[in-house]
């Protein structure tokens, strides 16, 4: 039995690449430790490989005490970290940590290539935390490089060069795309996402949640992360009617506004009358943890595609958390009267802390008698706001001690959550019934796709106040501040420095530049995520039917598939075969070889061996059997997996080889 060779040290230096690339975007998802025991992992065999570092083993105890000390202490450290070993976040910091651990063991073929399909393992989780395109590109650059890998622990002689190697990995990458495109446009699609593993429970989001404390959504206007994306049809709503509507907060002890307890309103019924232009739309909504689908204030139907409903506050609700992205139609009108008759809930919107908010109590006080009803109290607060020395702002100064006070009496500059906090407080104090909602306002157009792109920058918080006979009624106090903030939207008024790079800052060309290309970048990940990331049964039904498929049932996709795999498989071997005598660098030898003989009538015949035309060749050129059998058995040889010879050989062979008919 013939000794197998241990992996060359290019074999490993390339694996060694390969796994730092496929781990790399886990650094930003895994505690800094676990990076660092992988890394340390990798410098340590490729110190092996350069100075002569001892790697573990029987010959060296201590250096294998340290590693199972290392392992041991890491898979403690997963556990109390993460309280488990099972799950994405935990099992994937426990793989990269293992596989770090694992290169410094690699001595025979096997090792390497246990090591290898494991890369090929870390390449896929990558899709667990994220699907982008970027993310797609990076781990095809890996996944080539793990194919060279393989390609170079199967050619010892270094046969073929490099750059070969790459280009030997891509085209057998390439090759491989037909039957992925076949596979992930047929093959039977269930409902949910591309990649399904759900996230941890612990796993944090952005955005809006369900309580609002005074400087929390500000913070959120330095996130240019997307919220979701709306495609309408037909024409866009006014920007002033642009309100999504998100978590209503009834409940403050003060200083935090929160929801009112759920399971007192999921008996109660709403009484929305819709009135007005109605507005049909798709929304993309990104993963945010929780349970609220966004949608224009005010839904007046729940999408087919998740299952929710319109809660007792007007607020479309999931039946489980949105931890994947997920698309939805629907169809709202901004005109509507909400509970205009009665409010279950009406003395909830009532409450205020005791011992807070005195001055703001007093103010309110005041103003209510100077007034002869409500809706001309609520004109003397916006007023107010209005006329007064109040001041809309993204940074606005941190408060201490009662924070409504503070921003009444003192500050008087504040962010949107600033304006409705303390707008509901003196709607409250006044004997108003009022709440405030969160969610967004505005957003951007793209003119790529003329899609309105809603970022976590326009986060927004107003009041609705009830009004006996008309319900409901949303009161932005914001807009008597600034107007531009509801009418052109946060981008506008944001700082040049805040909305683009400092390089592009002070030039309107870079500046107009800068965003076509974001628009045009936001215009294909929105085709990302709605036909690949999205590609669910409705998306394969609709798709299949724009391609002429009647009736894309489940049957009619299975025979399709059937078919279109088996011509693939039929097709693909011929081709291969083909490239095979064209690339082959052996066989591209041989052919010169054959060219040469050629001149003298001497070509193999169909099925004839290599030793059969030798013969034949040598009864015509015998004075040139020495050349003949030495060419022929280096190409034998080299063909057919002898590496007792190199290609260089061969070509030095065939290059002296010049055949001549013998004189007389």
């Amino acid at each position: 039995m013939m000794h197998k060779a241990p992996p060359s040290s290019t074999s490993i230096l390339w694996l060694m690449l390969g796994l730092t690339l496929a781990a790399s975007p886990h650094f930003l998802f895994q505690p800094i430790w676990v990076s660092i025991i992988f890394l340390t992992a990798i410098t340590w065999r490729c110190m092996n490989i350069w100075f002569d570092w001892y790697l573990p083993s029987n010959k060296h105890y201590i250096v294998r005490v340290c590693q199972l000390i290392i392992a041991t202490a890491a898979i403690l450290a997963i556990i109390f970290n993460y309280g488990t070993t099972i799950g994405r976040d935990a099992g994937v910091a426990f793989l990269v940590m293992m596989l770090g651990l694992k290169v410094t063991e690699i001595r025979s073929q096997r090792d390497y290539y246990v090591t290898v399909f494991l890369g090929y393992f870390v390449v896929i989780t990558n899709f667990f935390f994220t699907q982008s395109i970027p993310m797609v590109m990076m781990m095809f650059v890996v996944v080539i490089m793990m194919t060279a890998c393989l390609i170079t622990m199967n050619d010892p002689k270094h046969v073929i060069k490099k750059l070969q190697v790459v280009k030997l990995s891509s085209q057998m990458l390439l090759q491989s795309l037909p039957i992925m495109l076949i596979l992930f446009v047929l093959f039977p699609r269930i409902a949910g996402p591309l990649w399904g593993l759900p996230q941890d429970s612990h796993s944090g989001s952005t955005g809006i949640d369900n309580k609002m404390t005074l400087g929390k959504i500000s913070n959120l206007t330095q996130s240019d992360e997307v919220a979701f994306r709306v495609t309408f049809e037909g024409e866009l709503p006014p920007p002033a009617q642009r309100y999504w509507r998100g978590p209503v907060l009834w409940l403050t002890d003060g200083t935090t506004w929160t929801e009112i307890d759920r399971s007192l309103t999921s008996a109660v019924e709403t009484n929305i009358e819709y009135s007005g232009a109605e507005y049909h739309y798709s929304l993309t909504l990104e993963p945010h943890n929780e349970n609220w689908l966004f949608a224009l204030d005010m839904p007046n139907t729940s999408p087919t595609t998740v299952k929710s409903h319109i809660n007792a506050d007007g607020v479309l609700q999931s039946n489980d958390p949105i931890k994947q992205r997920v698309h939805y139609q629907l169809s709202s009108q901004p005109e509507y009267q909400f509970n205009q008759q009665q409010e279950p809930f009406v003395q909830r919107a009532l409450e205020l802390p005791d011992n807070h908010h005195n001055l703001s109590k007093q103010l309110a006080q005041q103003w209510r008698a100077e007034t002869s009803n409500d809706e001309a109290y609520i004109q003397r607060v916006l007023s107010h706001f209005n006329q007064s020395d109040f001041y809309y702002t993204l940074t606005p100064p941190l408060l201490t001690g009662d924070t409504i006070d503070g921003f009444l009496f003192n500050s008087r500059r504040g962010f949107c959550e600033h304006y409705a906090a303390s707008f509901t407080v003196l709607m409250r104090a006044a004997g108003i019934p009022a709440r405030v909602v969160t969610g967004y306002q505005g957003g951007e157009i793209n003119p790529v796709n003329d899609t309105l792109v809603v970022r976590q920058r326009d986060a927004h918080a107003w009041t609705e106040v009830w009004l006996q006979d008309k319900g409901w009624q949303r009161i932005d106090p914001t807009a008597a501040v600034s107007r531009d903030r509801i009418e052109l939207g946060i981008n506008e008024i944001m700082p040049i420095g805040m909305r683009s790079p400092l390089f592009v800052a002070n030039s309107d060309t870079l500046i107009e530049l800068w965003q076509s290309i974001n628009n045009n970048w936001d215009a294909v990940n929105n085709m990302w995520n709605l036909w690949v990331l999205a590609y669910g049964p409705e998306k394969q039904r609709e798709f299949l039917s724009k391609l002429g498929m009647k009736n894309p049932d489940l049957q009619s996709i299975a025979i399709w598939l059937g078919i279109l795999l088996s011509i693939v498989f039929i097709l693909l071997p011929i081709f291969l075969f083909y490239q095979r005598q064209h690339a082959d660098p052996v066989v591209r030898l041989y052919q010169a070889f054959c060219a040469k003989l050629a001149k003298f009538k001497l070509s193999p015949a169909i099925g004839e061996g290599p030793i059969d035309f030798a013969n034949r060749a040598i009864i015509t050129l015998p004075h040139h059997k020495s050349d003949i059998n030495t060419i022929t058995q280096l190409y034998i040889d080299l063909h057919y997996g002898n590496e007792s010879h190199s290609v260089t050989e061969l070509q030095a062979a065939i290059k002296l080889f010049q055949p001549k008919k013998a004189k007389r």
